[in-house]
Formats: structure tokens, C-alpha cells, sequence
């Protein structure tokens, strides 16, 4: 049965969408606190409005003493017009600083200095108009005055801002404290933040890996022709996308059983006729009484012979793999000497080798006696020795090496096991198919460069015999320098 997605699915769109939610929320708290800390300063806004204003008016003062100065050296009018727009600005500054100051004693100290800034005013528009009526007029007897009206008004300005000085520091250090927190808490909020957000990610990138592991693994175990089901554990996009997985996982199954049941019926159904054709052609060769053959009718009845040989042989090793597949191969283990074995298929093998130039030797560990299917033993080295001498070009060699191990990492290695290696200098196996080669019916891409074609069974029966064994099989080869198949078999009992 295919697994389902629960009904209540959260989509990955939800969940980036909330993630950044929370971030923004994080960020936003800690922008909120600062606002916060920062606005709460409006009580002291007052002193540092004051002071600033305060230095100004000093300013205005000290700027009104040297227009009068340079006036009555020089009698220049320009100079008081400029003296006349500087009073004004001191007019404006100090009927501000009176309506901002809250204190009593600030505020008659306001009122002293207007009422001293209007007394000079008065006292420097009368020299000015003495000197612009009378130009030999000099108003330097009485500048005496003019001087104790500016110091009167400067201490009086200096008394309001030593009255705000002290609020003004104690304003100062709370702002410092206030940034200090502002800072504080933007400082954290980022931590946080980051947090949030590295954990977050790791969060999503394991709800993202998750499931596309376990999809892959499910993909490599179809690609070698495992049909499991991959476990639906999310309730977003990635569970319709496994849900998918899953089904076709089950049709390809499907379809992979009734492939293997309408071969092995359609084998089953030649069996008879391709007897019926190999001993026709028997009848034909050796008829008594008739004419005799020509040869190009012995050449072709010949050929029809050996063409019904092969497709008996594929049927022959399409049974057995089906079999093996359904665990309905029955095994006859018996103990024999695996090198007395595979020594008659390595002769074998050296005789054909011999017409194309190939050699073809074995060299053996004293193997003691092992549980073996002598039968199924003889067609897996048979197979790897005919791969080899297919594979193998002219004035190539095949190693058949035999080797003991006293410990290996097979389940039912515990008395050791024999690792058989067939080594050839053939044409290779491309990288990408080197997973792929027991496969049944797999060929590699590079099959062309040979003549001879083979089914894409030998491979396949190789590996279920040495796994029915307890044993395994793997190859390693590179293109252009020549392929290892290696035979890994327990010497502990036979298996199960």
C-alpha cells in the first residue's frame, strides 16, 4: 500500500513565511525597545533646549558690544543697522527662554535680563543718536557705563545657565545610560535574531534533507531493482512528491513482476518447441536412406543447431535468475575443494584463449574444503571466465587468483573466507555503470566494442549465487585498463 500524507499540511511556503516572521518580530522588539528608551527623554528635552538657547543670547550680547564699539570708532551707519538686527535677535532669543524656562528664580532672572538688555539698548540708541547729531561728540566718558550694563547682563544670562547646569548633567548622564540601553538591547535583539535564525535554518534544512535522502535512497535502491517504500514523515510538498515516489515505486513493481512471469511462461512455453527444432536438426544430419546433405544445408541446419543451443541457454539462465529472485532456487550444498572446481573452467578458458592470444592463469592459497552449490559455483566462474575472454582483446591476459583470509567481514565469516579475484586487461566498465552491471539485463555502454553480445543475465546470477552463499559480489574497473570481478565466499556451514 502506498503511504498517504495526513490531511492537515503545512506547505514549506508557510513555513519560510513564518520563519521570517519570527525574525522580523525579533528585530522589530528590539527596535521598539530602543524607541522606547530613547523617547523616554522628553522630561529632559527642556534643559537641552535651554542651554543651547542661553549661549546663544551670550552670543547676540558680546556681538551688540563689538557693532557699538566699531560704530562710534568709525560712525558707520551700516554698523547700526547690523547692530539694530542683532538686538532683535536677542529680543526673539530671550521671549523664547522665557516662555521655556519652568523655574521661579529662572524666570525673574529672565525678566532681569530683558530689563537690563532694554536699559542698554536705550543707553547705546542715545550715544548713537548724540553721535549722528553732533560728529565731534565723543562718547567716551560715559562707555564706562555701557560696560557695567553688558557685565550686568552677562551675569545675569551666566546665572540661568548655572541654574540648568547641574539638570543639564544629570539629563546627560541618564541619556548616556538610556543609549547605553538602546544599544543594549538592539545588541541582543541581533544576537537573538541570529539564534532564531541559525536555528531556524538548521531546522528547515533538516525538513529539507530529510526526506530528499530518504528519497534518494529510494531512487538508488529502484536504479538497482529494489521496489521499498519510501516512509511519508512531512505533510508538505515533499509528501505529495514521495506519495508519487511510492506509486510509481509500486507500478514499476508491478510491471517488473509481470515481465518476470511473462518470461519465465514464454520459457517455459519455447522449451518444448526449441527441443523439438535441436532434435530436427539431428534427424536431418544423421538421416539413414536419404539423400545426403549439401554442405551449404549442413552449414545452415548447423547454425539453426547452435542458435537454438543459445536460446536455450538464455532460458536456462532467465529461469534460474527468476528463481533466485523469488527464493524459489533450490541449492544442493555439499563440501567440496573450490580450486579442484573452477580448475577444469580455467583450462577451458586457456584453450580458447589460446586461438586469440590471450593468457589466461590461476594462482591459488591452500583453500581448505567449503560448503559449496558445486553447480551454481561452476556457472558463476563460468560466467566471469567467459566475460573475461569476451571483454579481453588479442594478446591480453586473465588473472585468477584465489586467496585465503583467516577473517572477513561477512556474516558467516567467523572460520574466514576465500575471496576469488578474475582479473582481465579488456576493454573496462565505465564509471557510472559500474553500480549497475549485476543488474539484470543490464549491459555497460561500452558493450559495442566487442563482437560478441551477451543477455545482461550472467552478471545478475553471479551476484544471487554468491549472496545465496552468504558471500558477495563486486567489481572494480577503468576504462581502457581492464576490469576486477571479485567472489567472496564464508567457510562457515552453508547458507540459508
Amino acid at each position: 500500500m502506498t503511504s498517504r500524507p495526513p490531511v492537515f499540511r503545512i506547505r514549506f511556503s508557510l513555513k519560510i513565511i513564518g520563519g521570517f516572521f519570527v525574525i522580523v518580530l525579533v528585530m522589530l522588539l528590539g527596535g521598539v525597545y530602543a524607541y522606547i528608551q530613547l523617547t523616554s527623554l522628553s522630561s529632559q528635552e527642556m534643559e537641552f533646549r535651554i542651554i543651547p538657547l542661553v549661549d546663544d543670547i551670550d552670543r547676540f550680547v558680546e556681538s551688540e558690544r563689538d557693532l557699538s564699539a566699531k560704530f562710534f570708532d568709525s560712525r558707520d551707519t551700516y554698523l547700526e543697522a547690523t547692530f539694530d538686527v542683532v538686538t532683535g535677535k536677542v529680543n526673539m532669543s530671550v521671549d523664547s527662554l522665557a516662555v521655556m524656562v519652568g523655574r521661579e528664580e529662572a524666570a525673574e532672572k529672565v525678566v532681569e535680563v530683558r530689563t537690563i538688555h532694554q536699559r542698554y539698548i536705550s543707553f547705546i540708541h542715545g550715544q548713537m543718536t548724540l553721535v549722528k547729531q553732533n560728529p565731534s561728540y565723543n562718547p567716551a566718558p560715559v562707555l564706562g557705563e555701557r560696560k557695567a550694563l553688558v557685565d550686568s547682563l552677562i551675569g545675569a544670562i551666566q546665572q540661568i545657565r548655572t541654574a540648568y547646569i547641574p539638570t543639564l548633567s544629570r539629563s546627560l548622564r541618564i541619556l548616556d545610560q538610556k543609549i547605553a540601553g538602546s544599544v543594549t538591547g538592539v545588541k541582543y535583539s541581533i544576537y537573538l535574531t541570529a539564534l532564531i535564525a541559525v536555528i531556524l535554518g538548521l531546522l528547515m534544512a533538516k525538513s529539507f534533507t530529510k526526506p530528499i535522502t530518504a528519497l534518494t535512497s529510494g531512487t538508488q535502491k529502484v536504479a538497482e531493482g529494489e521496489y521499498a517504500t519510501v516512509p511519508v514523515t512531512t505533510t508538505d510538498e515533499f509528501a505529495d512528491l514521495t506519495v508519487a515516489f511510492n506509486t510509481m515505486g509500486e507500478k514499476l513493481r508491478r510491471l517488473d513482476e509481470m515481465r518476470s512471469q511473462l518470461m519465465s511462461e514464454i520459457s517455459h512455453e519455447m522449451r518444448t518447441p526449441l527441443q523439438v527444432i535441436k532434435a530436427g536438426c539431428y534427424s536431418i544430419v544423421h538421416m539413414k536412406g536419404g539423400t545426403p546433405l549439401a554442405p551449404s544445408q549442413r552449414e545452415a541446419v548447423g547454425m539453426i543447431h547452435n542458435a537454438t543451443n543459445r536460446i536455450n541457454q538464455f532460458i536456462n539462465l532467465f529461469l534460474d535468475v527468476a528463481k533466485m529472485e523469488a527464493g524459489l532456487m533450490k541449492f544442493n550444498f555439499t563440501r567440496q575443494d573450490l580450486v579442484e572446481l573452477i580448475t577444469p573452467l580455467v583450462q577451458e578458458g586457456q584453450l580458447i584463449g589460446q586461438s586469440r592470444n590471450i593468457r589466461v592463469s590461476l594462482r591459488s592459497d591452500p583453500v581448505p574444503p567449503m560448503m559449496i552449490d558445486a553447480d551454481r559455483i561452476t556457472q558463476v566462474f563460468s560466467n566471469l571466465i567467459s566475460n573475461a575472454l569476451k571483454y579481453t582483446p588479442e594478446h591480453g591476459s586473465i588473472d585468477i587468483a584465489v586467496t585465503h583470509h583467516a577473517t572477513c567481514d561477512l556474516p558467516r565469516g567467523r572460520a574466514g573466507c576465500v575471496q576469488i579475484d578474475v582479473t582481465d586487461t579488456g576493454v573496462g566498465i565505465p564509471r557510472e555503470d559500474v553500480d549497475k552491471v549485476f543488474n539484470k539485463f543490464y549491459q555497460a555502454k561500452n558493450t559495442p566494442l566487442v563482437s560478441e553480445k551477451g543477455s545482461g543475465l550472467g552478471l545478475a546470477l553471479v551476484k544471487h549465487v554468491a549472496e545465496a552463499h552468504g558471500g558477495r559480489a563486486t567489481v572494480a574497473s577503468e576504462v581502457g585498463v581492464g576490469s576486477t570481478f571479485t567472489v567472496l565466499l564464508p567457510l562457515e556451514g552453508e547458507a540459508a
